[in-house]
């Protein structure tokens, strides 16, 4: 019974937002009627408890409506596979860069890449997703991650070092010391050469052709910029393990000041016409206990999703606990 409450619960608070936009219920209403297939097919994982997750996904994207692209789908299947081999949090991935790549086979290879000069001592990660199985592989597998930052390769331990390093000015310098260092033995011969600087030229064609991907965003625009932010919102709740008190300090960005420009918020990601809904942390009344919870999502993070002007679909997500200006 006490399970059962508790995700009642737990659905009240994420289905919340339909109270203040009635203009979603019906088409969610709509949606589950047809018992409109999950986004996320059934998996078959390494661990049970990885499955399980994978399960509830699927769930709460049918039970919330939500759609997500190949890409998100497989980047959400690869964060939970490197969390479950490798320890490496949603947190800990600040430090980290993530890219996708759709293959021919329809693989999804995921990639994540040490940021900056972390990339020589944390190596890169890469996550192959098909058929929602997800097959994972360390760059730097079987080299010593003993002794700390003096250590030839940093894992896991190491990651949740920085993370505790990072609160302090002094040791977070350290350890990107330590990190160049690395990162100057691995590069002897320092980076490839620059690019040329494009001329004044190349900048307006560059920001014309962004004009012209933001105001072709906005044109294609099916949903209201209401709906999109509450399916951005929903994605964040229904992907995140956020306390009620989390919840409660998410602020909305978008749209949070005036711009004369219509298109501000909108983007063109992997070809598909966007609208960015993101959120930060409200970081007011921070408490130590709070910060000293290993699960606590850190003040200065921020989460963006960008949504699908057309469909609705979720396209791409990023999130940051702005550990070490990282990520």
């Amino acid at each position: 019974m006490k399970n059962k409450e508790t995700l009642q619960a737990a659905m009240d608070r994420r289905l919340s937002f339909l109270d203040e936009l009635p203009s979603c219920r019906p088409a969610l209403m709509q949606r589950i009627a047809q018992e409109e297939a999950p986004v996320m097919k059934r998996k078959i994982s390494v661990g049970l408890i990885f499955a399980l997750v994978l399960v509830s996904l699927s769930v709460i994207a049918l039970a919330t409506g939500l759609i997500l692209s190949p890409r998100v789908s497989a980047a959400r299947t690869a964060d939970l596979a490197l969390a479950e081999k490798y320890g490496i949090t949603d947190e800990l991935q600040s430090f980290f860069g993530r890219e996708e790549e759709e293959l021919p086979d329809g693989t999804v290879k995921v990639t994540y890449f040490g940021a900056g000069s972390l990339e020589a001592p944390l190596g890169t990660y890469t996550v192959l997703v098909k058929d929602g199985k997800a097959d994972i592989s360390w760059s730097l597998e079987g080299k010593d991650t003993a002794g700390g930052y003096e250590a030839e390769a940093w894992g896991t331990e190491q990651l949740k070092q920085m993370a505790e390093d990072s609160r302090d000015e002094k040791l977070k310098a350290a350890y990107l010391d330590k990190a160049e260092e690395l990162y100057n033995r691995a590069h002897p011969d320092g980076d490839e050469a620059p690019a040329e600087e494009p001329t004044p030229e190349t900048f307006e064609e560059y920001h014309a052709r962004r004009e012209g991907e933001k105001s072709s965003a906005l044109d294609a625009a099916k949903l209201s910029e209401e709906e999109m932010i509450a399916l951005g919102r929903e994605f964040i709740l229904s992907t995140y393990s956020l306390t009620d008190d989390q919840v409660a300090r998410l602020e909305l960005y978008t749209n949070s000041y005036e711009t004369e420009d219509a298109n501000h918020w909108y983007e063109t990601v992997n070809g598909k016409p966007c609208f960015l809904v993101e959120y930060l942390m409200d970081e007011e009344d921070v408490t130590a206990e709070m910060l000293n919870d290993p699960n606590y999502y850190r003040t200065n993070s921020y989460f963006k999703v960008f949504v699908n002007v057309e469909t609705g679909a979720i396209e791409q997500y990023e999130f940051s606990s702005g550990l070490g200006g990282e990520g």
